[in-house]
C-alpha cells in the first residue's frame, strides 16, 4: 500500500506542475496580447491577431495531419 501511495503521490505532483505551467504560460500569454494592443494601431492589431488566427490554425492541422500519418505507419 505504501508503494502506491508514493505513485499517487508522484502523479499529483506532476499534475500540479504541469498545472502551475499551463497556469503561468495562460497569465504571460494574456500579457503580451494587452502590450501588444497597446502600442499597436487597431489595424495592425487587426492583422497581427489575423496571423496568429491562421498560425494556431495551421498548427493544429499539421499536428492533426501528423498524428494520421503516424498511426498509418504503425
Amino acid at each position: 500500500m505504501d508503494e502506491v501511495n508514493k505513485v499517487l503521490q508522484g502523479i499529483a505532483r506532476g499534475t500540479g506542475i504541469g498545472f502551475t505551467g499551463t497556469i503561468i504560460s495562460m497569465f504571460f500569454s494574456f500579457l503580451s496580447v494587452a502590450v501588444i494592443a497597446r502600442f499597436f494601431s487597431r489595424a495592425e492589431y487587426g492583422v497581427f491577431n489575423l496571423a496568429l488566427t491562421i498560425l494556431s490554425v495551421a498548427v493544429v492541422t499539421a499536428k492533426m495531419l501528423g498524428e494520421i500519418a503516424f498511426t498509418k505507419v504503425l
